[in-house]
């Protein structure tokens, strides 16, 4: 689970351009990092190719922070 925190914090790092120091697991996509949605689909996107996963439309509804991402991809992962 710490590792999937650490490669998505990389990602959003790479997409939206915020230092890896102010990501936290607790950090919510749009309130704390100020995310557009356009931004979140594309962490979401960038997540299933990583983890080689797919991750649902009302799943992504239900994630909105950080680590809840992080506990979508976990589950999927064999």
């Amino acid at each position: 689970m710490e590792n999937t925190i650490e490669i998505l914090k990389e990602i959003i790092e790479d997409v939206a351009d915020i230092p890896q120091d102010e990501i936290d697991a607790e950090s919510a996509l749009i309130d704390d990092l100020d995310l557009s949605s356009l931004e979140i689909m594309s962490i979401i996107s960038s997540a299933e190719k990583k983890f080689s996963i797919k991750i649902s439309e009302s799943e992504m509804l239900s994630i909105s922070t950080v680590e809840e991402l992080a506990d979508v991809i976990t589950d999927k992962l064999p």
